[in-house]
């Protein structure tokens, strides 16, 4: 099947494992490439959202009309540079914007990063949440050449990506009395900021190597691209550091490794969680319901463990927040510190360094 909107002579297409095409224009770089095909519901944020580094082997698909209206700057990174494998969009607009120094199409085309505009993106997400997300090729090769290309490559959960976003060696941020180690599975810089903001010291660790941090006051597991269930050795090492009773935190991908620690089941959602107006309700510490940042493809069911549920996306159930009853552990699958989004669960940090204070 076909679906052509594009209206443009140069060519891109998108192709989904089940040999769906889609037509429309290139944009970025001209150039193929493979992902897993998701998509945001987010309305703003998307050079956080390109440079979060969770996105690492994913193909993003925004589900926003207008994509690149206030162009890029610095100031909005969340790592080092683009992080997904590729972008479908249906308009990518020009800037209006004082902070901007180029577009969103110049960007990704420096970037070395390949996207489709002109796509009918109503069609393409309907398809993806009936039939759930799918293996994709961007570019501007025939149809037939990208879909032989995909069926050759493995598939997302086949494959670890945290060693392609992780530090390679220790690294030392900030200063102050109390120490956190954050174990970097592909690490948001809006998390290490709140951290620093608030006075502590960091220590930024690789995602193999935990056990560089174990000596700080606590430990914290970031975020991250892939399949939780490949980081297996990474859990192992994780249940070490909980026998010692010290505090530890998780968020997103670092939520489903203490999950995993403890025991817990970890299964693929159809579609995912992605965006940034997606409400959680917290059914233990203050009874509210917030609005949160979503990035994960998989959840975490606690059954048969000693984590106890605090927080569940109340529109399907799934887990959002994991605490154990007699150890200082404590995890969120949302993203407290957003970015983009709403900044309503900041407190989380600041619960997770009362634990510190407390067990210092």
């Amino acid at each position: 099947m076909h679906i052509d909107v594009s209206g443009a002579n140069n060519r891109g297409y998108l192709v989904l494992e089940d040999g769906t095409v889609f037509v429309g224009r290139l944009i970025g770089a001209e150039k193929t490439a493979i992902g897993e095909v998701v998509f945001t519901t987010a309305v703003v944020g998307y050079p956080q959202i390109l440079t979060d580094p969770s996105y690492k082997g994913q193909i993003i698909v925004f589900t926003k009309p207008l994509v690149g209206n206030y162009g890029v700057s610095e100031d909005q990174m969340e790592s080092d540079g683009v992080k997904a494998e590729g972008v479908v969009l249906f308009e990518a607009t020009k800037p209006s914007h004082y902070k901007s120094v180029m577009t969103l199409e110049e960007w990704l085309a420096a970037s070395g990063i390949p996207g489709v505009a002109r796509v009918d993106t109503r069609a393409l997400v309907l398809k993806l949440r009936e039939h759930g997300v799918m293996m994709g090729a961007v570019g501007p090769e025939e149809p037939g050449t990208l879909l032989e290309a995909l069926r050759k490559s493995p598939r997302y959960e086949e494959l670890s990506y945290v060693d392609l976003v992780s530090v390679q060696e220790p690294v030392e941020l900030g200063e102050g009395r109390l120490c956190v180690g954050i174990v970097d599975c592909g690490v948001k810089k809006s998390i290490v900021k709140e951290f620093l903001k608030r006075g502590v010291r960091v220590r930024l660790v690789p995602c193999r190597r935990p056990e560089a941090a174990f000596d700080c006051d606590g430990l914290f597991l970031s975020n991250g691209p892939g399949n939780p269930q490949l980081l297996d050795s990474l859990a192992s090492k994780v249940a070490q550091y909980a026998e010692y009773k010290k505090p530890l935190m998780g968020i997103c991908l670092g939520h489903q490794v203490i999950a995993m620690a403890f025991g817990a089941r970890i299964y693929k959602l159809k579609f995912g969680h992605r965006a940034s107006n997606k409400p959680v309700r917290d059914l233990r510490f203050t009874g509210k319901t917030y609005i949160t940042t979503h990035n994960h493809g998989y959840a975490v069911d606690p059954e048969g463990t000693e984590l106890k549920v605090w927080a569940v996306q109340p529109d399907d159930g799934t887990v959002e927040g994991l605490y154990h009853e007699r150890q200082p552990v404590f995890t969120t699958q949302f993203h407290p510190e957003a970015s983009p989004g709403p900044r309503d669960t900041l407190w989380i940090f600041d619960k997770f360094l009362g634990l510190i204070e407390r067990h210092a």
